[in-house]
Parts: C-alpha cells; structure tokens; sequence
C-alpha cells in the first residue's frame, strides 16, 4: 500500500512538472539526469552515483547563453552580392524584452568519497554571471517610434537593472546521507569570493516628446556600482583605461547553501533540490561608483532645417559640433567611493522523476526554476530585488548500453517573459572505456542547429577519475 501511494504521488509529480514552463539558464537537465556521471551531485547534493567509492572531477567547462534575437537575424551575409546585409526590419520583428544572460562556469577541482550510508564531496569552480535588460521602452521605441508618447507618457529606454555582470569563486563542501535503501538526502555549504560586480541600480536614461512634437528631452542619470580588485587607471580626459590589479584573493564574502533529496526503487525515481539559497556576496572591498558628472544631464533635442544645415550641398559641419557636444555632455561621469553592498546568487528549484523501463533505458522529467535578482536603490541604498523567475521542463530518455557508455537525449520547451520555444532538443554522453578515466559532452537547449540561427545552447564537457567502480548496467 505504502509503494503504491509513492507511485501515485511520483505520477503525479510528473503530470505537474508537464504543465509548468520553461527557458535556459547556466544548469543542463541532461547532467540532473545522468546516473553515471558523478557531477550531477553539483545539481543535487543528494545525487551520489553508487557505482563510485572516489571520484576525482579534472577541470571542465560549462557555457549557457540565451537571446532574443540570433546572430543571423542581426545581419546575413548575401552570396549575390558578396556583402553582409544588416536588417533591420528582421531585427525589430524577432527583438523582444527578453533579456540577454550569459553564464560560464569553469569547475576547477572536486572530489568524491563514498562510505555507503554517507558520502561526502569537495569542489572549487570560478562563475562569471553577466545579463543586458531590454526595458519594455526601448522595445516600444524601436518598434512603435515616439509618435504615441508624448507629455507626461516618458519612455524609459534604460532601468535599474539594464546591465550586470559577476566573476566570483566559490568552494563547496558536501554531505550526503542515505536514510534507508530508498530515501537520500544531500546538504552543501559554499563559501564565496567575489573577485569583480559591476551592478546597475539606479541608472536610467528617459525619453520625454513635447505635445506638439516640437522638441525630445532625452535625462541620463548614471548611479551604478562596480567592484574591482584593483586601481583604476585614467586617461588625460579622465576617463577609465584600465585596471591595475592590485589583491588576486579581495575581502568580499559571502555564502549559500544547497539542500537536496531523492527517492528511489528499482523502477523509479523523484529528487528536489534548493541551489544556491542564502544571502549571496557582500563587496565591501574596492567597491566604486559611477555618477553623472552634473546634476542636470538633459539634452533637449529640437530638431533641424535642413535648408539652414546644408550648404551647397554639404552638411553644416557647426551643427553636427553642437550636435555631438551635446550628447558627450550628457553622458560624462565620474567615479566616487562606494560603500558596501549585497549581490545576491540566483537560487535554483530542481524536481526530477525517473522511470526504469528496464535496466538498459530510463526516462522521465526535469524541471528547473531559477530566481533571478537585481539591485534597486531606495534612498541611497542599494537592496535586492527580484526581476524574473525563469523555468524550464525537459523530457529525458537515458540509455545504459554498455558498462562504460551511457547516452542521454532531452526535449525541453523554455520560456521567458511570456515568450515560448517549444522544441529545444539536447544530447549528451559519458564514456569510461577504461572503467577509470571518464570522458563526458552535454549539449542542452539548442535552439537551431546552424549556430547563427541559435538564440540559445548550454554546452558542458570535462573528464573525471573514478576508483572502485562497479560492473553494473
């Protein structure tokens, strides 16, 4: 009774993780659903392949990217002609406010030791998180001009969270405890070491049109924080030329934690993992601030008669001066010392099931949510604020064909800002001819197969050591 109700709970895990939806993000389902591959653990920390007494995890290397436009909708290159062509009616059709994210994960070192009942793993990886916001104005903008907005109507064609970018190291210690012969349940402490943030929140650039038309009054105002574990270095305009690093191990901290569990029988599976719970990083040392060099950074814009800027067919060289002055104006800045702020990690949902069909072939569902944060500025402080939770469902199908070779096939639908993908397929495999060194390559979420028709990929290769490995399918 007791196993039939597990059942009927599992089936309907299953049902609801169909129904939710999905987008990419910097975790592959394809990893989530290997049972050979001792790094799945870094997804769940209950997930310890019982095939293996000692792993040892060499350097590998993980790249995700997700846009809303392909490079081959940006510009195609015409054979005819012999010329790249830039369209930008292609452009304005496929642009949307999805945000551009691009993650890169390189795991430098990590090991697994298995004691039956408990096991315990090591890791250190360096991430590099960056993001470019597409407000909803600058959509409408380039999609609808600023006929319709006029007066008070502003569009605001850049917000607090336009752009972010962070590089931080992270070491990770694991336990994981088997309950009974079913139940496992894992916990990771990660301590975390910002090395460069460069963090928008309180930036804006707003478009305001008069009701006659007669004029556009663009206001830039530059509030924005950036870490760095150095000294700038400045040019003779006073402008930033480079950095000067000073301190390769900075003073800015912080932490989270992973929680996981998973449920097994010979015929099925369901796991749930919390990643990357907990405060994030507080960048307290070399933190700086990017500012508007004047109070007032407006530019009224109102236009030109063109028979008084051309003369004798040439453009009034005096007029463009102004033209280009005014606008160098209004983007000067200044950097002042920053004080301390918190970035937060984005914290990660995984639910999984799995179906034995048999020994060789499993296959089952993935679901991945991710809570995605930015900065906004009350007052003069800088808070956390969370900007978008995406999702994603995968189908998976995993074969175990050989002792030492397993395949893994996946399906997911990934949505973003209410903008679906329905067919993102991915493959993977993991080989250990030698039973001691293994080879792996997972390539997720391909969006198209020609590479300049891909608006989003996640693609993971590395090797890693085994010992005391078993002979089981």
């Amino acid at each position: 009774m007791k196993t039939r109700m597990i059942r009927l709970i599992s089936i309907a895990a299953m049902a609801i993780l169909m129904t939710l939806p999905a987008v990419t993000n910097a975790q592959s389902s394809l990893m989530y659903g290997s049972s050979r591959n001792p790094l799945m653990n870094t997804h769940n920390p209950a997930f310890f392949p019982s095939r293996n007494k000692v792993f040892v995890a060499l350097p590998n290397f993980n790249i995700g990217l997700n846009s809303p436009v392909s490079v081959n909708s940006l510009a195609y290159y015409d054979s005819v002609q012999n010329k790249t062509i830039i369209n930008a009616n292609q452009v304005l059709d496929t642009l949307t406010s999805d945000n551009f994210r691009l993650g890169l994960n390189v795991y430098a070192f990590g090991l697994g030791l298995n004691f039956n009942k408990l096991f315990f793993t090591l890791s250190t990886q360096v991430k590099l998180q960056a993001g470019i916001g597409i407000p909803e104005g600058i959509y409408t903008f380039l999609n609808e001009g600023n006929y319709n907005h006029t007066g008070d109507d502003v569009i605001e064609l850049i917000n607090g969270n336009f752009i972010n970018a962070m590089l931080y190291a992270e070491a990770a210690l694991g336990a994981g405890y088997r309950i009974n012969d079913n139940l496992t349940v894992g916990l990771r402490l990660k301590g975390l070491m910002g090395i460069v943030d460069l963090s928008n929140g309180g930036s804006s650039l707003t478009l305001r049109t008069e009701p006659d038309y007669s004029a556009m009054t663009a206001n830039l105002n530059l509030d924005m924080n950036f870490t760095v574990p150095g000294e700038l270095q400045y040019n003779s305009d006073s402008n930033i030329s480079g950095i000067k690093i000073t301190n390769y191990t900075p003073k800015n901290y912080g932490m989270t934690l992973d929680l996981g569990a998973r449920y097994a029988t010979d015929r099925f599976e369901v796991s749930a993992s919390i990643i990357d719970l907990g405060p994030g990083i507080k960048w307290s040392e070399g933190v700086n601030k990017l500012v508007s060099a004047k109070d007032n950074n407006s530019f009224t814009f109102t236009g030109m008669d063109v028979t008084n800027a051309m003369h004798g067919g040439k453009l009034d060289t005096g007029f463009v001066r102004m033209l280009t002055d005014s606008l160098k104006t209004m983007i000067q800045y200044k950097v002042v010392d920053g004080t301390p702020y918190w970035t937060s990690i984005p914290t990660k949902v995984n639910l999984g099931g799995m179906f034995n069909v048999n020994e060789y072939f499993s296959a089952g569902l993935h679901f991945h949510g991710e809570f995605e944060r930015g900065l906004e500025k009350v007052g003069d402080v800088f808070k956390s604020k969370l900007t978008g939770f995406y999702s994603r469902t995968s189908l998976i199908a995993r074969a175990n064909l050989k002792d030492w070779l397993e395949v893994i096939a996946s399906a997911a639908v990934l949505q973003s800002h209410n903008n679906w993908d329905w067919f993102n397929p991915g493959v993977g495999i993991t080989i250990a001819p030698l039973r001691t060194l293994q080879v792996y390559l997972f390539l997720d979420y391909i969006s198209a197969l020609p590479i300049i028709d891909a608006k989003s990929f996640n693609l993971t290769f590395g090797l890693n050591i085994m010992a005391g490995v078993g002979k089981n399918r």
